[in-house]
């Protein structure tokens, strides 16, 4: 269960999305990033909280603009897409 809410669990699933999008498993984008894959996964289920300097990290290892994670979540299949 996430144990975070509002902003942070909109960006931490708006980074599931990206990932999906790209065919991506946690341990590629932590590989990508240069984290552990536990590490990740703790940003992600909101047990950590993520810095900007991560923030941009998870943006370059995804190969999307920073802003791109901060747009109202867009699920792959949506019509918005």
């Amino acid at each position: 269960m996430d144990s975070h809410g509002g902003a942070e669990a909109d960006l931490a699933t708006q980074i599931r999305v990206e990932m999906v999008r790209r065919g991506m498993l946690q341990q590629d984008l932590a590989d990508a990033m240069g984290i552990e894959r536990a590490t990740l996964s703790r940003y992600l289920m909101g047990h950590r909280s993520m810095t900007m300097a991560t923030f941009f990290k998870v943006a370059v290892a995804l190969g999307v603009a920073p802003s791109a994670l901060l747009e109202p979540i867009t699920r792959p299949g949506d019509s918005a897409n």
